[in-house]
């Protein structure tokens, strides 16, 4: 998966971002619309959006697709306008208010440079549509995919005059369904339909001996398989918008959704935007990909990098009154857990230490919190630059956390006492292993559990670099939370 992470990030440098994925949207200024007020910066084909119930991200996302003209060519293609998502009724006098706009940039053939357009209102009609790019766009929200049972259509109805028509086949859709929901479909496919002159059409399933249309399927397995379709048979370069695409799939089958997302984006160069409340879905995508998006009365806040559930963590545990210190992964939590602990044990308990992911993640969730109301600051690893003015400071040390206990003497004695392994041997015969990975490996080689080898390796060597090593950044803490 690192590969097609990387092979995206590759294709969306501005330099050859307009030739891979044409005039999409780049960032958003949103003003006025059921009270939303943000800006959206897009930094990854693919964006996923992420906050509390009521936070925007529909709004967000409605709004992305009245950013473009149908293609001229298209003759199924649907536009979106504002008045699609905000219609006006006694109900809902004011969905937006009168000086309400969106601006879009969209990247050019031009690395440095973007065109920009507002749509606002004007008078009682919207205004700025005209000079829009042209873009095939694609809404999958909650009731755009309905069983068929539910719809209760004309395969339902009148299924015993239903009569088969035309079949038509997805391209490897049976191995892309099967490697996302972990089970081996032999076919998919859709099936046309008819019935006294009304015409449909079914997808269709053969799966352990058995063949089943969608008026069998559950929800989650019809609406995966509606998706897929619509992904890989929609224009190439499309925009397409999907609202919380994790409903009715367990968590290995969004962690693989996402996977096939980067992957269909990487061959057929689409632009995503997706709304979720999964921190599995949001986990799968590198961090350039995840928007938390935090509402108030001045508006929406976006903060990058940030999933929502690990933000609802940390909140929780300032609500509980805890001081919040944000570092990079489990790792880095377990060192300056036991650094604390050796410290002072009063301020070990006054705080939650938790994982976010890479620095930028770090500092984003760190001013998501205080952005809430709860007291927090960043502790990066070593190998950073801090910004204590900010609230960003640093572990000891000039490297990551997982090489200065790992290369300690100390931690090798350790390692070799209690688990007979040799890890100077093994850095001489694999010199580019990735740091983050030292403890799985060893664990997995000496059948051990990954955290009580961690804990035994960061004891070792803290009690071998002693208490001035860690001594400056407690104290900064401790005043940090006084």
């Amino acid at each position: 998966m690192s590969d097609v992470r990387q092979a995206l990030a590759a294709k969306f440098r501005p330099a050859i971002r307009f030739t891979n994925y044409g005039p999409l949207i780049i960032s958003a200024d949103i003003e006025g619309f059921r009270g939303v007020k943000a800006k959206l910066t897009i930094d990854y084909p693919i964006t996923a959006l992420t906050g509390f119930n009521g936070s925007g991200k529909s709004t967000i996302g409605q709004l992305m697709l009245c950013g473009y003209k149908k293609l001229s060519m298209s003759v199924l293609g649907k536009r979106f306008y504002v008045k699609d998502f905000f219609p006006l009724s006694a109900a809902d006098p004011e969905p937006f208010t009168k000086e309400a706009s969106v601006t879009f940039r969209y990247q050019t053939d031009k690395a440095d440079q973007t065109q920009e357009l507002t749509v606002s209102r004007s008078q009682k009609e919207w205004s700025g549509y005209k000079r829009q790019p042209e873009r095939n766009t694609e809404y999958v929200g909650f009731t755009v995919y309905i069983p068929k049972v539910e719809r209760r259509d004309l395969s339902i109805y009148n299924a015993s005059n239903l009569q088969l028509t035309t079949r038509n086949e997805i391209e490897d859709a049976a191995r892309r369904v099967s490697r996302i929901l972990g089970s081996n479909y032999e076919e998919i496919y859709f099936q046309g339909v008819s019935a006294k002159s009304r015409e449909s059409e079914l997808g269709v399933a053969k799966r352990l001996g058995a063949t089943y249309s969608e008026n069998n399927m559950g929800f989650g397995e019809g609406r995966l398989i509606y998706t897929v379709r619509l992904l890989e048979t929609c224009p190439e370069q499309s925009l397409i918008v999907l609202e919380e695409p994790e409903t009715s799939l367990h968590e290995s089958a969004q962690y693989e959704f996402v996977k096939y997302l980067m992957d269909v984006v990487n061959r057929r160069h689409h632009q995503i935007i997706f709304s979720t409340h999964s921190s599995v879905m949001m986990d799968a995508l590198p961090p350039e990909g995840r928007k938390l998006l935090m509402r108030d009365s001045d508006g929406v806040k976006v903060f990058d990098n940030v999933s929502s559930s690990r933000i609802k963590t940390a909140l929780s545990a300032g609500e509980n009154g805890h001081f919040v210190i944000c570092v990079e992964d489990k790792f880095a939590q377990s060192l300056l857990r036991e650094i604390l602990r050796r410290f002072d044990q009063n301020l070990m308990e006054s705080v939650e230490v938790l994982p976010f992911g890479d620095n930028k993640a770090v500092v984003s969730a760190m001013k998501a919190i205080v952005h809430s109301g709860q007291r927090a600051i960043a502790v990066l690893d070593g190998d950073m630059s801090p910004n204590e003015k900010e609230g960003v400071y640093c572990l000891p040390g000039t490297t990551p956390p997982e090489k200065e206990v790992f290369h300690s003497a100390a931690a090798s004695k350790s390692l070799n006492d209690s688990y007979a392994f040799d890890f100077a041997a093994f850095r001489a015969a694999y010199p580019d292993y990735d740091h983050h990975d030292y403890s799985e490996y060893i664990a997995c080689k000496k059948s051990c559990s990954r955290e009580v080898l961690e804990s035994d390796c960061i004891r070792a060597f803290l009690d071998e670099v002693g208490k001035a090593w860690y001594e400056g950044l407690c104290a900064k803490i401790k005043v940090a939370t006084s």
